[in-house]
């Protein structure tokens, strides 16, 4: 059978004291808050209707809610239409000019964030 391996004699006063430290612990839990409250709150490039930008969570809502809005420049005069042949023959050519030296609209996204619409899936 097994036999018991005789042990040393302790002396509870001489032992190690097992303790755990506090300070560790905390630091760890506190650096793990930080990075979860600025993971939260980060900031995008996206730009919401109010003009700030948007927060990820703020994202979030807004891909559900359907408060995603697709902004552009205005888009291009019409071609002018005068009375006067003459005149609408120059403000033809003047618009002319102005269109071949415009840029195609930049179209950006902006977030609504108080949309309230569900998301149609």
């Amino acid at each position: 059978m097994s036999q018991r391996v005789p042990q040393p004699p302790v002396n509870p006063a001489l032992r190690d004291l097992e303790r755990h430290d506090f300070w560790p612990g905390f630091v760890a839990a506190l650096a793990g808050v930080v990075l979860v409250l600025c993971g939260a709150r980060h900031l995008t490039g996206v730009d919401t209707v109010d003009g700030s930008a948007a927060q990820e969570s703020q994202l979030i809502k807004a891909f559900s809610s359907g408060g995603l809005q697709y902004a552009s420049e205005l888009p291009a005069p019409a071609p002018p239409s005068l009375d006067d042949p003459a005149a609408q023959a120059e403000a033809l050519d003047r618009w002319t000019r102005q269109q071949a030296n415009a840029a195609p609209p930049n179209w950006t996204v902006r977030v609504d964030t108080d949309a309230k619409t569900p998301c149609p899936t």
